[in-house]
């Protein structure tokens, strides 16, 4: 089942992003099935610019509603906005939920964040800090590794001094790199300048090395070989090490690779438009237009759209055998509160050599 706060089914909540050539049937693979309490299945459909959900789940009422949202803009992304909801939802509820306000701890530099709106506190990308400005997603990655490390969730100015715990990041923030750097023996890296590393084409003598990496929505960048990106980071892991990854993913259906036939590839900037240029291995030549970019420098085009279901599969498939969880449950303290049941953050563990199947296990959430 769909389950979203008012607030976010209200107002341009649904953003898919999706390719201009592929757009109504992207919307029906992102969206294809809610489930009932009941486990039965029920198809949601798009249809002449409607998006038609049969089963809504309000939070925090808990109560279930049919729902009908209107696209209100296609390009460069969908934006719908709240149609039709029935039954409907009373006014004092809807004034209630859309003003609801939470004082929260930031885990990353420690300040406590004094009546903030929800619906800004809930946005996965949007800055809600105001010391730090860190994110619902930032906060969530350092909220999942403390718990793995320590045992419980803590706010890194309170976590302990560990420098015999290694680890690495790719791309990571700069506002956690500093503060782990300074708690583990972490160092971050890049793939577009130093200190470099292409996960795609690590050297043995980083194999075995790290207990814990940090992925934060790079893997839907990588330009191909995103199977092999995922297998040398499992390599990368020591016996009992973890990946703490976010990306993101649709809640069910295929994972979708977006450029199938990349391989020798450029970006072509010309009249302020960006083209994809490939030539296939078997020569044929291709130009794609409406490209998504992701902020922040390197490579940042939007590759592909993972499903939940296909990135446990490639996770399992790539060496990750000591289990896998994700991180569903909300910790108001430290501003972790999801509107979603997606794109959330996932811990994927690698086996101690002598324990292939762990009490970790393979949890599906926490």
């Amino acid at each position: 089942m769909t389950a979203l706060s008012v607030k976010r089914l209200l107002g341009l909540i649904l953003r898919l992003i999706v390719r201009d050539s592929q757009k109504q049937e992207a919307i029906k693979r992102m969206v294809r099935r809610v489930r009932s309490p009941f486990g039965k299945s029920k198809q949601s459909w798009f249809d002449s610019g409607y998006l038609h959900l049969p089963e809504v789940r309000i939070k925090p009422q808990g109560t279930i509603h049919s729902a009908v949202l209107r696209a209100i803009a296609v390009s460069p992304q969908y934006i719908f906005e709240l149609e039709q909801l029935n039954p409907p939802i009373p006014a004092h509820i809807l004034n209630e939920a859309d003003d609801r306000r939470l004082t929260f701890c930031c885990n990353i530099c420690g300040t406590t964040n004094t009546d903030v709106a929800l619906s800004l506190v809930s946005e996965r990308e949007t800055p809600s800090c105001e010391k730090c400005g860190s994110s619902l997603r930032v906060r969530s990655v350092i909220h999942a590794l403390t718990a793995e490390i320590f045992g419980e969730s803590l706010p890194l100015p309170s976590a302990p001094i560990s420098k015999s715990i290694r680890g690495v990041g790719m791309s990571d923030w700069d506002g956690y790199a500093k503060p782990l750097t300074r708690i583990f023996s972490y160092h971050n890296s890049f793939y577009h300048q130093e200190p470099k590393l292409d996960i795609t084409n690590v050297p043995e003598s980083e194999f075995e090395k790290y207990d814990f990496l940090i992925s934060s929505d790079v893997m839907e960048h990588v330009p191909k070989d995103v199977d092999k990106a995922f297998t040398y980071m499992a390599k990368m892991l020591k016996p009992g090490g973890f990946l703490v990854l976010t990306v993101p993913y649709k809640p069910d259906g295929d994972h979708e690779e977006f450029y199938p036939d990349l391989h020798e590839y450029r970006l072509i900037s010309t009249a302020g438009k960006t083209f994809l240029y490939n030539r296939t291995s078997e020569g044929v030549e291709q130009i794609y237009d409406n490209l998504v970019f992701h902020g922040g420098d390197g490579f940042t085009l939007f590759m592909r759209m993972f499903s939940e279901a296909g990135l446990i599969k490639i996770l399992e498939d790539s060496g990750f055998d000591g289990g896998i969880k994700i991180y569903r449950d909300d910790d108001p303290r430290y501003g972790i509160v999801w509107p979603i049941s997606w794109c959330l953050t996932i811990v994927a563990r690698k086996a101690h050599q002598a324990d292939t199947n762990p009490g970790y296990g393979a949890q599906r959430s926490s």
